[in-house]
């Protein structure tokens, strides 16, 4: 399987009107192909949403997008409210080969973290090691990376990793707890090259909520 993690930057004050025009259109939308997860930013980098959707493979991404575009009820979005957009084709990680959807939490933080060329062996060997201790204290959501040589396209060297949270004080007493995990972050360090997080909200919708 591969994922498209895609996010919409709107207008000002935009993002949850966005979340409502997908909305109308989602349930025709998911009988084309799986939706994973649907969020729209709180806290960090404001006015955005993103979703994650599911393919067999580059192909059935291109299907699957040749299909939706010749719905009358697609794109869902009013272009003049969107300032851009990216979008991410990853992999799903080893020790999460298929990501986690269901009733999960309130919140949820998203990790963006970048990885240092040819290391991501190493990177998913450490997670496979530790992330059993880990989930001790919460669960992973999702788990996604784009090594460069895999798809030459989007933000190489990246690793997306999903966390749900109760709130937001499940969420610093958890990251609060992780810091006491013997070798969980420092085992890291020698791999990444840079971190950055926001928090989101799932849409009614979203699979992941």
């Amino acid at each position: 399987m591969i994922y498209e993690i895609r996010t919409y930057t709107m207008t000002i004050g935009d993002s949850e009107e966005a979340v409502e025009d997908f909305g109308k259109i989602m349930e025709e939308r998911k009988k084309i192909s799986r939706l994973i997860g649907f969020f729209h930013t709180v806290v960090g980098d404001l006015n955005r949403v993103l979703h994650i959707w599911e393919y067999e493979n580059s192909a059935h991404r291109e299907e699957v997008r040749t299909k939706t575009l010749s719905q009358s009820w697609w794109p869902p979005l009013k272009a003049e409210k969107i300032i851009y957009q990216t979008t991410r084709l990853m992999r799903p990680s080893p020790f999460l080969p298929e990501p986690r959807t269901g009733d999960m939490g309130n919140i949820y933080l998203i990790f963006s973290d970048y990885f240092q060329t040819g290391k991501l062996p190493e990177l998913n060997r450490h997670w496979s090691n530790h992330l059993a201790k880990r989930e001790e204290i919460s669960t992973l959501a999702g788990a996604f990376s784009n090594a460069a040589g895999e798809f030459e396209q989007g933000v190489l060297n990246e690793f997306i990793h999903i966390w749900p949270f109760k709130d937001a004080n499940h969420m610093m007493d958890t990251l609060s707890e992780e810091n006491t995990i013997p070798g969980w972050k420092d085992g890291q360090k020698a791999y990444l090259r840079s971190q950055s997080s926001n928090i989101w909200y799932p849409a009614e919708y979203s699979p992941m909520h």
